[in-house]
């Protein structure tokens, strides 16, 4: 049945019905319909210019895509001088050149912190929030580019307390690095590592659970306890912001 229908019904379907904070029951059902309403509501709110942000990264040599893709993105953005960049390196090779190469083109508030120890991405993230300045997160990987506007789309999607796990586009290998028929998709089902959310939320939730040690995992997991809690989650698509490909061990994303 399901092979009858179009890719645009499809989503709607899965996402009331099979979407993984259903197994918490039909309930959740509530929580996704205000978090649609809330969406539409904030788009009538004037936007506060005086709104500050933490972005939070952590880093296991993924210098190459920091440099050509996400600081790129960083200095375009709209109000970088309210954007703090809160970056957790696990001992990349070169990271003394990674952090001059930042300090030097990046003029928004910094803070870098090398950390000796294995790299898992809950532990990084973790390690970035507690270290951030900013109430306001946006939690992201450095395989990103980052929307202009990104700072408004955190002040309006986390308005009332909501957390905004956006849907990203991932790009197709040797393709154009810009939205577009052809270039990517976009991911639906997965991505929720990436996400704004209050700090003081993030921390009440005692944040990414460090259980898991490999890649992945943790993203699922809060995205579940965010639904567990109650708490009001807004899904919408993000056309700038693409994730860039590369080679990847989790066997669900070889077809990109």
């Amino acid at each position: 049945m399901k092979k009858l229908l179009p890719n645009w019904l499809k989503f709607p379907f899965w996402y009331i019905f099979k979407s993984s904070q259903r197994k918490l029951g039909t309930k959740s059902v509530y929580l996704d319909l205000l978090g649609i309403f809330r969406f539409f509501l904030v788009q009538t709110l004037p936007y506060r210019k005086s709104t500050k942000l933490s972005i939070c990264v952590g880093n296991l040599n993924r210098n190459a895509m920091i440099l050509n893709y996400l600081l790129p993105s960083l200095n375009k953005l709209d109000y970088k001088e309210n954007i703090e960049l809160v970056l957790v390196d696990f001992g990349s090779d070169n990271f003394k050149q990674l952090k001059e190469t930042i300090e030097g083109q990046w003029t928004g508030k910094l803070n870098i912190i090398s950390l000796k120890e294995p790299f898992t991405r809950s532990r990084a993230i973790n390690v970035a929030v507690a270290a951030a300045s900013e109430e306001l997160l946006f939690i992201t990987d450095a395989d990103f580019s980052l929307p202009k506007n990104l700072i408004e789309h955190c002040y309006r999607y986390t308005l009332f307390n909501s957390i905004w796990f956006p849907i990203v586009f991932y790009l197709y290998k040797d393709k154009p690095e810009r939205f577009g028929e052809g270039n990517g998709e976009w991911m639906q089902w997965g991505g929720k590592g990436i996400l704004s959310i209050k700090r003081s939320k993030f921390l009440e939730m005692n944040g990414l659970s460090e259980k898991y040690k490999s890649w992945g995992g943790e993203d699922e997991e809060f995205w579940f306890r965010c639904h567990q809690n109650g708490e009001v989650v807004i899904r919408s698509r993000c056309r700038e912001l693409l994730h860039h490909w590369h080679p990847s061990f989790n066997p669900k994303y070889n077809n990109l």
